[in-house]
């Protein structure tokens, strides 16, 4: 089961669209960053730059403790990956360069 900490907004609609399409199952938990819930300890321990959306993996292909993973783009290759419906080579490979260049992006 995936955690999904969403607001409505475009990069959150993203994840739902993927989540839907690849049939993951998934809990959606807004975030309700009108109240500045998005700086709250519990969510700062999984999104560290306090921004939506974010994921918790309760079930992560390696088996091992929860993944949490914060920026939209990343977020997407991860789920790629978990729901096997990457088309083009190694999404491990395509992970790693996106993660090498997304703290360039992110902001």
């Amino acid at each position: 089961m995936i955690d999904l900490y969403y607001a409505p907004t475009p990069n959150g609609h993203k994840i739902t669209l993927f989540l839907e399409e690849a049939e993951l199952a998934y809990r959606l938990l807004k975030v309700d960053i009108s109240r500045g819930n998005q700086f709250r300890p519990d969510f700062l321990a999984i999104s560290p730059n306090n921004k939506i959306p974010a994921i918790v993996d309760h079930a992560p292909a390696d088996g091992g403790q929860p993944l949490s993973l914060f920026e939209s783009g990343e977020i997407l290759l991860y789920l790629a990956e978990k729901a096997a419906n990457c088309l083009a080579g190694s999404c491990v490979n395509a992970i790693s360069r996106y993660s090498g260049c997304s703290g360039r992006s992110a902001g």
